[in-house]
């Protein structure tokens, strides 16, 4: 992880421990509970804004699934602070092509198959959330950051295809002296969710993520990537 990330993921916590003590100043007062704890099941849809000129590589998203667990610091009845962690198993495919397909959020037309791909990793987001009673449950709005770290990421279909967080970038180290790979292994963005919660505490949640950094790990004037994913999923709020 790059001095930058660390950067953004202390920035991240320390956010999160200031809104903290702004909650416990009143907590008492509103007779709510300061934390509360749930767990979140979702289905993803994730891929990569990605184009690589050499060798002509882009990214179709696929559908994958995650598992994680949230906290919530109650600053009034309405407003909470939701810090999530989620293990996520994400799915797509790497195309060839000779030129910017763009934006790809479906496959629009046939073209040049090249590999499944398939990560699992991390996602760390922080949301600000809005409460609004509604019926006998709630509606939750959430918006905030988030980070993500990549543990692994292969072809489950070809064992010789490398995927580009594995290619090394030729004659480029990192400032550790270990060798630089095509994409960063982490990333952070932002990030919004809508859902509902009833009485009993089951949630249906729907969520968004972007990136805000281009993971390529080289200069380049012409290649990028960005990775992108929407959710669909339930909760418990304990």
């Amino acid at each position: 992880m790059d001095v930058s990330m660390k950067k953004i993921i202390l920035l991240l916590f320390t956010s999160t421990l200031l809104l903290t003590g702004l909650r416990a100043q009143d907590a008492d007062s509103l007779k709510i509970r300061p934390v509360s704890l749930g767990v979140l099941l979702q289905a993803n849809y994730a891929g990569e804004d990605m184009y690589i000129a050499e060798p002509g590589l882009s990214a179709y998203p696929g559908f994958g699934v995650e598992l994680g667990g949230f906290i919530d610091y109650h600053l009034t009845r309405q407003f909470s602070i939701e810090v999530q962690a989620i293990l996520c198993l994400q799915n797509g495919s790497y195309v060839s092509t000779d030129k910017d397909l763009g934006f790809v959020f479906w496959h629009k037309s046939p073209i040049n198959y090249l590999a499944d791909m398939r990560l699992w990793g991390i996602d760390i987001p922080i949301f600000a959330t809005w409460s609004l009673q509604a019926g006998t449950g709630h509606v939750r709005l959430g918006a905030g950051f988030f980070t993500h770290v990549t543990f692994n990421a292969w072809s489950p279909g070809d064992k010789d295809f490398v995927t580009p967080y594995n290619r090394v970038v030729p004659g480029a180290e990192s400032p550790s002296g270990k060798p630089r790979y095509w994409l960063h292994d982490s990333h952070a963005g932002l990030g919004f969710q809508a859902g509902y919660e009833f009485a009993c505490g089951l949630q249906i949640n729907l969520g968004l993520k972007g990136s805000v950094i281009d993971i390529i790990n080289y200069e380049s004037k012409n290649d990028y990537a960005r990775p992108y994913k929407m959710t669909l999923g339930v909760g418990w709020h304990f």
